[in-house]
């Protein structure tokens, strides 16, 4: 009976320990941020599924994706305006309307890209938070010179 209860005890620990959620970490690549959740890369369809499990997250990703779509549209002026800029150069026309085209698009879309990056972290900490709220306790295994047991962690 005592090998039994410590097999049961054993399978209960392993199970307790791979219920919890992983959380999501970002780290900044090349062609913009990378995901990941337990060591392996997420897509971002897979990381757009995630972020609805969280109602809090979920309004911040659809935020950040609204303010990188209008900092894309933003960028694509602001590339307009610079080659608008160049054509009034190179034909000697008066460039001050171009330059400040330039100027403006450049500090709107870089609001915007900001405020992209503010709210998918912002998202991302929501998420993750929301996982450490399920239960008031934990069970964590633990051992000592009496044995192995579990204890209660809160």
């Amino acid at each position: 009976m005592k090998k039994f209860t410590l097999i049961a005890s054993i399978i209960f620990m392993g199970v307790v320990t791979q219920v919890t959620a992983q959380e999501i970490t970002s780290f900044p690549g090349m062609w913009g941020h990378d995901f990941y959740q337990d060591k392996e890369k997420l897509t971002w369809k897979e990381v757009d599924k995630i972020m609805s499990e969280s109602q809090a997250a979920q309004l911040n990703w659809q935020k950040s994706k609204k303010n990188l779509l209008a900092g894309s549209i933003v960028g694509a002026l602001n590339f307009g305006s610079g080659i608008w800029f160049i054509v009034n150069e190179v034909d000697n026309k008066p460039v001050t309307g171009p330059a400040i085209a330039f100027a403006a698009t450049g500090l709107v879309g870089s609001i915007f890209f900001h405020k992209a990056m503010k709210n998918k972290k912002e998202a991302i900490l929501n998420y993750n938070e929301s996982l450490e709220r399920e239960t008031s306790f934990k069970l964590v295994p633990t051992s000592n010179k009496n044995g192995v047991g579990l204890a209660l962690k809160f």
